[in-house]
């Protein structure tokens, strides 16, 4: 019994813990010595990005590899959502000066984003989390998880480009996609409106049953600068992300 008791305190005392993880510092330049820097991005890890950097390729995307010690991160081009990809891809340590995407150069770091993180070197990316469940009304737990940066970031998807943003209040996420526009642009625009921490129901034959929309937000001023930098002009769901459009209407969804 005492065991028993030990054990969940231990878990309550690890739970806040769980919700922790790594996004990636990209310092920007325009040289390969890193010296005339340009922007500053703050990126989710392992998501598909839009390439705003070069016609060449469609998105890339970053993934940590290397956690403690020396500490790495892959980089991925792909010459769609995130599928096929464009050449093999490059492990780039940390703290040095290394090619990044198009033409520009970039010194890579990861920051803590957390309840508990306190200081500049914390990471304030706003994120939603799109879970979906095998039963109605959302009950048990998530068998699929997809995650999005919320400050309007360029990200690729299967039919084009998309951007996710959040309100001030927290009560809903904002999701456009650009079909066919590879750089979250043009005229052919598709909008939705979904309400957070709201369950919708999806199939009743066959999972998933239902889904819903989660905010994690650590800072109401967070900004990620994974949009269109200033300083580049204007040329980043998901490929790992199942579009609404493909899974159908669902009670709640605005479609605008």
């Amino acid at each position: 019994c005492r065991f028993m008791l030990a054990f969940a305190y231990l878990l309550l005392l690890l739970e806040p813990a769980m919700a922790d993880t790594l996004d990636v510092n990209v310092a920007m330049y325009q040289d390969s010595n890193c010296f005339e820097r340009v922007d500053d991005l703050l990126l989710l890890d392992n998501a598909c990005y839009a390439n705003l950097y070069t016609n060449l390729t469609k998105g890339y995307k970053l993934k940590i590899v290397g956690f403690t010690g020396n500490q790495k991160f892959d980089i991925y081009d792909y010459v769609d959502a995130c599928y096929t990809q464009f050449s093999p891809k490059r492990t780039i340590s940390a703290g040095k000066c290394e090619r990044f995407v198009g033409g520009y150069f970039a010194i890579l770091s990861m920051r803590l984003r957390s309840t508990t993180c306190v200081g500049e070197s914390c990471s304030r990316l706003a994120v939603t989390s799109q879970q979906f469940y095998s039963e109605s009304g959302c009950q048990g737990l998530p068998y699929t998880i997809y995650t999005y940066p919320v400050q309007n970031e360029c990200m690729r998807w299967g039919n084009g480009t998309q951007t996710f943003g959040v309100d001030p209040t927290n009560s809903n996420i904002t999701q456009v996609d650009y079909l066919m526009n590879d750089k979250c642009g043009g005229s052919l625009v598709r909008t939705y409106v979904m309400q957070n921490n709201y369950c919708y129901e999806l199939y009743g034959d066959r999972p998933p049953r239902s889904f819903s929309w989660q905010i994690q937000r650590y800072d109401a001023t967070a900004t990620a600068d994974g949009w269109r930098p200033p300083q580049l002009g204007a040329v980043q769901a998901a490929a790992v992300a199942a579009p609404l459009v493909l899974l159908g209407r669902a009670p709640g969804i605005s479609d605008l």
